[in-house]
């Protein structure tokens, strides 16, 4: 019985090749056409014959003038067309459930893929289904293919998200007698973002590639001056949800990666770095990523989820020895991408001031500033998630003694968060949070920075063995401002900028011309004097309103001076107006009443006398209780234990007097 239900099943099958076999060209159109249409709900047509061959082990489909319409919002041309498609399928792979097509050729496929503004996608079909549930494409699952050749392709592609435009062509071609054991060999060239772009893969021949064997290739890209080389092994052939990748990867600025990638990293000095990914899914990960940024060296892991609404990059990274200067450029002080000649970034996406730059390259160049105006790239920021712990085990910087460098960061739907920030010296640390919120049209910085048991000693002028201050400093940064560049927020600032010297030493000679005593205080400088004079408090506030720092508390209480200081300094263009007044706590011959002025600008201060307000100080001084008045309070902003120190509580208590006393 069962052998004759077994025979009239393949009696059945027979009946059913046969008369699929008879169908006429004109069914096989229109089925490819139902089919793929009602899968992607564009418009599909065939302008050539369709030739299907089904009594063969290998049934083949050869279908000519193929074209799948764009999206309704895309450009008119087809999302793709190809002149002809040639496959041959195994039937005995169905009966194992890995498809396996012995052989497919290609030619003339012409693809245009396309993304607006607003983040549609012309490969995101209306019926499609290969989306994960957080929204990110699933990874490829791709049948085995023993022999592929592709030749005459062109790939376009513009994306507005990234400011990515691609014009290229493709070809692969398959050599079974390679020498090399490269047999598979496929290339791409063209330009990305009007930069020339090279692809190069050289694989396995793909004859007796098998669903349970490895397969590897090689791989070269270089765009613009982006460079990468990988070796890549699939696990399953060509599951590419699961698969491994050494590669080497350099250029001059990392952040130039996001038009390959789409992650938001940050502008940094030239790279060269490399590691193991891994792919599961879709999560990325590299355990041994190791390299350089500029003179530093970097290494440790990462991963990236691809999972979420947003990719997310978690890492773990450390260096052996940091050069402070390589951090110039994730804070923006170089040139940004737009601004390099060999970077991705297209016209449409530099800033105004890089367009301005452009077209006025003869002019001559604006004054040097000191913070850096380089624009944040909001719309990176908000289009991924990171979590990224950092530590610099020694530090190399030209300006400051500085041993290590240790940051927490932390971005979450367009918010970054560094806390803590750490900056450790050789004595004492600089360390706080800093919060940036990208979310609104423009981002806006909090700042609360303290600078704790810092010893002066350390700051030496390249002129001196000798530093002209000892003793601890203490400090305290809060502001707060709105602006797209660290020189922007600051022109917006406002709060409150404090330092403390509870106890110290400055040069005697410094602290006698802040009276300008000719007969002392040049007479110092003049036999080089070496000595000292306590400082028995030291406290310079100053408060941020609309980028001005203007001098509330400026007093530097010594042995023999007591030193007051005024004026603002302008962040909008940087420009110092600040003056220091010295008052004899002794009778002094030859003494003239005209402050120091510190001028010029922060990256170039210029100290000098102003002998035009010499008649409007001989009329008296200032009160020292009218500048002591909010002392307490500043000394509490800073430490709250220092409004008890010895030194300053003194200085207080003189202050609480001479505001008993009448003013001159």
């Amino acid at each position: 019985m069962l052998k004759r239900i077994l025979a009239a099943i393949a009696v059945l099958i027979v009946l059913i090749v046969a008369a699929a076999a008879l169908l006429p060209s004109s069914f096989w159109r229109w089925l490819i056409i139902h089919e793929v249409a009602s899968k992607t709900g564009r418009p599909v047509s065939i302008d050539g014959a369709v030739t299907v061959h089904l009594f063969t082990l290998n049934p083949r489909l050869i279908v000519e003038g193929f074209t799948l319409g764009n999206a309704p919002w895309a450009s008119d041309k087809p999302m793709t067309a190809v002149g002809k498609f040639d496959a041959t399928l195994s039937l005995k792979s169905l009966l194992t459930l890995h498809v396996i097509f012995p052989r497919v050729a290609i030619d003339a496929p012409a693809i245009d893929i396309e993304r607006d503004a607003s983040g549609r996608a012309n490969w995101e079909f209306s019926h499609a289904a290969a989306k994960s549930s957080s929204g990110a494409s699933a990874p490829l699952h791709l049948p085995v293919i023993q022999e592929l050749n592709l030749t005459n392709g062109t790939l376009t592609a513009v994306d507005r998200v990234r400011k990515l435009t691609f014009s290229g062509q493709v070809s692969v071609q398959e050599n079974q007698k390679a020498a090399d054991n490269h047999a598979l060999k496929l290339r791409g060239s063209g330009t990305l973002n009007a930069k020339p772009f090279q692809l190069v893969l050289d694989g396995e021949p793909l004859i007796g590639v098998l669903p349970s064997k490895p397969y590897s290739f090689e791989t070269s890209i270089s765009a613009a001056d982006i460079k990468l080389h990988a070796e890549v092994r699939i696990s399953h052939p060509f599951d590419l949800a699961a698969l491994e990748a050494t590669f080497r990867l350099s250029g001059s600025d990392l952040a130039d990666v996001y038009y390959l990638t789409g992650l938001a990293l940050p502008n940094t000095p030239p790279y060269e770095v490399s590691g193991t990914m891994v792919r599961d899914k879709l999560r990325f990960k590299v355990d041994d990523f190791r390299g350089r940024l500029g003179s530093s060296d970097i290494g440790g892991n990462l991963a990236v989820d691809t999972g979420p609404k947003r990719p997310k990059l978690t890492a773990t990274l450390v260096s052996k020895q940091l050069n402070m200067a390589d951090l110039a450029a994730p804070l923006g002080t170089e040139a940004t991408p737009a601004l390099k000649p060999n970077s991705l970034a297209p016209a449409s996406a530099r800033s105004p001031a890089a367009t301005a730059a452009s077209a006025a390259a003869n002019a001559p160049p604006p004054p040097s500033l000191l913070l850096p105006d380089a624009d944040l790239q909001v719309q990176r920021v908000r289009g991924m998630d990171a979590d990224v712990h950092f530590d610099a085990a020694a530090v190399t910087a030209a300006k400051m003694p500085m041993r290590k460098v240790n940051f927490h960061l932390n971005l979450d739907d367009g918010k970054i968060v560094l806390d803590p920030l750490a900056f450790t010296l050789p004595q004492g640390e600089f360390s706080g949070t800093i919060a940036i919120n990208a979310q609104g049209a423009l981002p806006q910085t909090s700042i609360d920075m303290k600078l704790s048991n810092v010893d002066l000693a350390e700051f030496k002028p390249k002129s001196s063995k000798d530093s002209p201050l000892a003793g601890r400093l203490l400090g305290r940064v809060k502001l707060h401002g709105t602006g797209t560049s660290v020189h922007k927020t600051a022109a917006d600032a406002s709060g409150d900028v404090t330092m403390v010297v509870p106890q110290g030493e400055m040069k005697e000679a410094l602290a006698e011309l802040t009276g300008i005593d000719l007969s002392r205080g040049l007479g110092l400088i003049l036999t080089k004097n070496e000595s000292k004079t306590d400082i028995r408090c030291g406290v310079a506030n100053f408060k941020a309103g609309d980028g001005q720092l203007k001098a509330s508390t400026f007093v530097i209480d010594t042995t023999n001076v007591l030193v007051t200081g005024q004026g603002d300094i302008n962040l909008k263009d940087e420009t110092l107006d600040l003056s220091l007044q010295g008052k004899p706590k002794k009778a002094r011959m030859l003494r003239l009443r005209t402050p120091i002025t510190v001028r010029g600008t922060l990256l170039q201060p210029k100290i000098g006398v102003d002998p035009g307000k010499l008649a409007a100080q001989t009329g008296g001084a200032v009160a020292l209780g009218v500048l002591l008045t909010p002392v307490a309070a500043v000394l509490a902003f800073v430490d709250g234990g220092l409004a008890k120190d010895a030194n300053c509580s003194a200085l207080i208590g003189e202050a609480k007097q001479d505001n008993n006393l009448p003013k001159q």
